[in-house]
């Protein structure tokens, strides 16, 4: 008897072990500071909290997390919407943009129209119409730049199709800024404040001056993930909201100054690719909504800019692609956002 007891004992041992074994979650992240709502989470435990196993992996760029989302092979990428997304979804690609991750914002405009300073100091750049003929960088054509950007020019009676487009990295604009081979680019932090203490640009206009309330980047959930572990997926956001909100509560007065922010700037110094705490503490930060909602508006104009260009192949739209449903669920659970006082 006293065997078919500890037996037993043993047997609801490795039982409870097994229920609570952690759920890995395989999240891609690009490694900027607009990461921060993950950075966060895992830093101060509430993907543990939930149970999650979070295994982070660097890609170099949004799109190559296309294809390992359509796979499988990882769960959540954080990263942007541009024309190959909605193609990637015209081809079957199942995935779905579930919450915020950066926006330009008012005064938290962390993207900034820069122009190559001989060109600002010598006059011949000085309004957007000055920049016809002018060799543009982007990061990709089809992307969220080119589109605020086509927007700000009709303002002046001119397109994106008026500029010398060519692509490059953002540490690749850089260094073409002070070798003199570019003209002008949407320039994001922590690139921004390196390349204007370089002297090699000036700031003719923050990005939201030319389109407010921009998104830029958002989480996505791949099918898998969606329809295998839903539970999962829940208790992901949960963990995201909850580091999103911590982080909207240091930004004050355009910098990270609000309460917590040191230590928020010490977890950016230490998951992110940008180390310097000092230049943490001085660039502009960017905003994002602290209940994790997508924002619709800002992407369907994007849409029609790609849809415009040629850029997407079919007829998937903005509503096919956003599920707010999963940030909508942490949020009732969790309580709306209340900003905390100093």
């Amino acid at each position: 008897m006293r065997r078919l007891h500890s037996l037993t004992a043993l047997l609801a041992m490795l039982a409870t072990g097994a229920a609570c074994a952690a759920d890995q979650v395989d999240i891609a992240y690009i490694g900027g500071t607009a990461d921060v709502g993950f950075y966060i989470a895992d830093a101060r435990g509430y993907l543990k909290q939930e149970n999650i196993e979070a295994k982070f992996t660097v890609f170099d760029s949004a799109a190559r997390m296309v294809a390992p989302l359509a796979t499988g092979e990882i769960d959540v990428g954080s990263g942007t919407v541009g024309a190959g997304t909605y193609n990637a979804l015209e081809r079957g690609i199942t995935m779905r943009a579930v919450a915020d991750k950066a926006r330009n914002k008012g005064v938290y405009s962390y993207q900034a129209l820069v122009v190559r300073k001989a060109l600002w100091d010598s006059g011949q750049v000085r309004a957007l119409k000055d920049l016809k003929g002018r060799k543009f960088a982007m990061t990709a054509q089809g992307g969220n730049e080119a589109a605020v950007l086509d927007d700000a020019l009709r303002t002046v009676g001119l397109t994106v199709a008026d500029v010398d487009q060519t692509s490059l990295s953002m540490p690749q604009q850089v260094v073409a800024f002070a070798n003199d081979a570019i003209d002008a680019s949407f320039l994001p932090e922590p690139f921004l404040h390196a390349a204007i203490a370089s002297g090699a640009v000036v700031s003719m206009t923050p990005a939201s001056s030319l389109r407010d309330d921009d998104v830029t980047g958002v989480i996505i959930y791949s099918d898998a993930l969606i329809r295998n572990r839903p539970a999962v997926a829940t208790r992901v956001m949960k963990a995201y909201i909850r580091g999103l909100r911590d982080y909207v509560d240091t930004l004050k007065d355009a910098r990270l100054a609000g309460p917590g922010a040191e230590d928020v700037i010490d977890i950016i110094s230490r998951y992110s690719v940008v180390k310097d705490k000092a230049v943490l503490r001085t660039i502009i930060p960017h905003f994002v909504d602290p209940d994790g909602e997508v924002g619709a508006e800002s992407l369907r104009k994007d849409w029609n800019f790609y849809k415009a260009g040629g850029f997407i192949n079919g007829s998937v739209t903005v509503d096919q692609l956003i599920d707010n449903s999963w940030a909508a669920a942490a949020v009732k659970e969790l309580g709306s956002y209340k900003a905390k006082t100093p």
